[in-house]
């Protein structure tokens, strides 16, 4: 597999003298390709942290971050937005649609922004592998939380970004809208090859993953290649108990 994002010797610092806190501590880490990759860890792990810098959200205090070989450190606010615009897209926990554009104008949104036309063939794959094809004319108000949080998945997805991070995406939904969501973010690293990196605090969310790392007190706790829910679940209590 080909590394995507290489994160060298981070660290984040928040603060200054006695007020500081480190909220990454030194964390060395690969991405790959085409891989669904979940961040766990307890409130204040730094997991957040971690997604924020690696998506170019946040700054790191030191270290390194390079997206397919570029340093993210090296970019200014332009290119940085750029990068973002082009090679990411997000999920959140909140879905952030438009509450007055249709789900297929929210869907479209990135490339309309960017001044492109949006690819109708990989649209209509995109919302035939989310299932929405039947309310894309609703708007956000109109549909459930997990098919909003589906249009969400879909829009971050309409640019071919080269990395899809989310944020507590199931955070909001229900046990059924979850499984939902998270079978399709699985099915689309598979079918549409695309790469997730996903921080929850969820050990069944988690198990949709390929690949699970554990973060405590802003350092690498472990690094799971296809866990079970018990396993995760396993490492998170003897993680609790440190």
């Amino acid at each position: 597999m080909e590394k995507i994002i290489e994160a060298k010797n981070l660290t984040k610092i928040y603060g200054e003298d006695g007020t500081s806190v480190t909220a990454l501590n030194n964390v060395n880490l690969d991405f790959y390709e085409n891989k669904f990759t979940a961040i766990m860890g307890q409130s204040g792990s730094g997991k957040s942290t971690l997604l924020h810098c690696l998506a170019g959200l946040d700054k790191v205090t030191s270290g390194s971050i390079f997206v397919k070989g570029v340093d993210l450190g090296s970019l200014n606010d332009k290119e940085l937005t750029k990068i973002r615009r082009d090679s990411f897209g997000f999920v959140f926990q909140a879905f952030n649609l438009i509450p007055t554009l249709t789900a297929e104008e929210n869907i479209t949104l990135p490339s309309s922004i960017a001044g492109r036309k949006p690819d109708e063939e990989w649209i209509n794959q995109i919302v035939n592998t989310v299932d929405i094809g039947d309310r894309l004319n609703h708007r956000p108000n109109e549909l459930s939380g997990g098919q909003q949080q589906r249009v969400a998945a879909a829009r971050a997805m309409a640019t071919k970004p080269e990395v899809i991070f989310a944020d507590e995406p199931s955070g909001n939904l229900d046990s059924k809208s979850s499984k939902e969501l998270l079978t399709f973010m699985k099915s689309v690293v598979k079918e549409l090859n695309q790469t997730i990196v996903m921080v929850t605090h969820d050990p069944f969310a988690a198990s949709f993953a390929e690949r699970v790392i554990m973060l405590k007190d802003g350092e690498v706790a472990s690094d799971m290649e296809d866990p079970s829910q018990e396993e995760i679940i396993s490492m998170v209590t003897s993680l609790s108990d440190i």
